[in-house]
């Protein structure tokens, strides 16, 4: 039976820019880092973290066909986080640079969001939902 979620992990080519990013730009904590491996951790203690995985460090671990379906051009998702007010974390992380693909825009449900992407092009949507 699965315990618990340790990690949201993504391919990335350079690890230690995409920890930099992480770290110096959104405000990570950073646990551990090497050319090929990166974990960082964010929120409230105990709940999973980011790792970042170069393709040198998966080549132990996937066949070819997979870890170029990992590191290609396949969609890689995106991670969703929710806080409290999106705007203002818009404008504050434009303020350090981050290239968001999204202002803030409204959906009907009343979600707040804004899309950014990380050195590589990963996608993250912050959002809030409106009050009523």
């Amino acid at each position: 039976m699965i315990d618990h979620l340790n990690a949201y992990a993504i391919a990335v080519r350079d690890v230690r820019a995409c920890a930099a990013f992480y770290r110096d730009t959104l405000g990570f904590q950073q646990k551990e880092l090497s050319d090929e491996f990166a974990y960082l951790t964010f929120g409230p203690k105990g709940t999973a973290g980011l790792a970042l995985v170069g393709e040198r460090g998966l080549e132990p671990e996937l066949a070819s066909k997979e870890k170029h379906m990992v590191l290609g051009g396949l969609s890689r998702g995106y991670f969703a986080i929710f806080l409290e007010d999106a705007d203002r974390e818009y404008e504050e992380l434009r303020r350090k640079g981050v290239h968001f693909v999204t202002p803030p825009t409204t959906r009907p449900s009343g979600q707040r969001y804004a899309f950014f992407e990380d050195p590589e092009g990963n996608l993250w949507e912050i959002s809030h939902f409106t009050k009523k």
